[in-house]
């Protein structure tokens, strides 16, 4: 059901516990495929997308990009106006970009322990759409009400500060292949928000109407504990990797320990991308999940350990729908229609 390609590069070593600079990173790539939550028959489907008064273009724009993410996953589908197999019915029902707010705060301290004054621009948006897919006879085969949020916060520096309610938009799942793009550094413009929220809502969408595969970038944290770990993910040898992780005595530091628990997490969020099965691929998700959060307890100005959970807990939730989905009982079969009545004649004289 789930298979994992890991593109791994590594660039000599860093002293203590952590990520070092970004040339030193150990870098992982995973291929993650999540099953479709309903299907769709056939293989045409018809799109209609509304949203209340004012949303017109974004409605059109929202139908657009839907269209050309539900064929990216899935080629054997086409878009149809008349005469589709099925439908998919949106309906954006909220969408909020407030002005910018901005603030000033007390820097980070130098190293004689100063601190400079320093001003945050804080950046907010958000989408909300319900939707429903239905078969030829107007049956719904599945319906969701998904949610995009963004809140980041930026320095003058343009640096991303707060990973936000939605960081993970920047840092987790990507459909594309690479890291941080360099508008990403810096607080979005109006297009760039809208065009954010709108692909965070439709990811949620496509996610449940046909199989998608998703690149994930990672780092693997680095230090006298998991060097050796290291070897051997590289190697794709991620069980042996998780052994030695999970053997090591825990650091004295809890801060220093939380690096070895992360890099815990990420074995066991590749060998469930790697399980055959979807029980073994929840029960996997599941210890990733623990494993990063120890490491968010332990350690929680590290910025790199927020956006992996926020990964764990949507893969988690959309495989407890798809075992809700196997659970639901069968649809009854469609009512046989009622025979016609005979006509009878009446015969003259009778």
């Amino acid at each position: 059901m789930m298979s994992a390609l890991m593109v791994l590069s590594w660039a000599g070593a860093a002293k203590g516990q952590g990520f070092g600079p970004i040339g030193l990173k150990s870098k992982v790539t995973l291929q993650r495929k999540l099953p479709a939550l309903v299907h769709l028959p056939g293989t045409s489907v018809r799109l209609i997308v509304n949203g209340h008064e004012g949303m017109g273009d974004l409605a059109s724009d929202f139908k657009t990009l839907l269209g050309s993410e539900l064929l990216k996953d899935d080629p054997r589908l086409r878009i149809e106006e008349k005469g589709a197999e099925s439908t998919v019915d949106c309906l954006i029902t909220d969408f909020e970009h407030p002005p910018a707010t901005n603030s000033t705060r007390p820097g980070p301290p130098n190293k004689k322990g100063q601190t400079s004054p320093v001003n945050y621009t804080r950046v907010t948006g958000l989408m909300r759409v319900s939707f429903k897919a239905r078969g030829t006879r107007g049956e719904t085969l599945g319906s969701d009400n998904v949610t995009a949020k963004y809140d980041e916060e930026f320095d003058t520096s343009g640096n991303s500060l707060s990973g936000g309610v939605l960081g993970s938009l920047k840092n987790g799942a990507k459909r594309i292949t690479g890291g941080a793009k360099a508008e990403d550094m810096n607080p979005p413009t109006d297009a760039e928000l809208r065009n954010k929220l709108m692909n965070s809502a439709i990811q949620q969408i496509v996610t449940q109407l046909v199989n998608t595969r998703e690149t994930i970038e990672v780092y693997l944290a680095k230090g006298k504990a998991m060097d050796v770990g290291i070897k051997d993910a590289e190697g794709g040898l991620w069980p042996r990797a998780l052994e030695t992780w999970e053997a090591a005595p825990p650091l004295a530091r809890p801060v220093d320990d939380a690096y070895r628990l992360y890099d815990v997490g990420v074995a066991y969020e590749a060998m469930a991308y790697a399980a055959d099965d979807m029980k073994a691929a929840m029960k996997y998700l599941d210890e990733a999940s623990i494993n990063y959060g120890k490491a968010i307890d332990d350690n929680p100005a590290e910025k790199y350990f927020i956006a992996p959970q926020k990964r764990i807990e949507t893969a988690i939730a959309h495989y407890e729908k798809l075992q809700h989905e196997m659970e639901k009982p069968p649809p009854p079969p469609p009512a046989a229609a009622p025979a016609a009545a005979k006509k009878t004649t009446k015969k003259k004289g009778s």
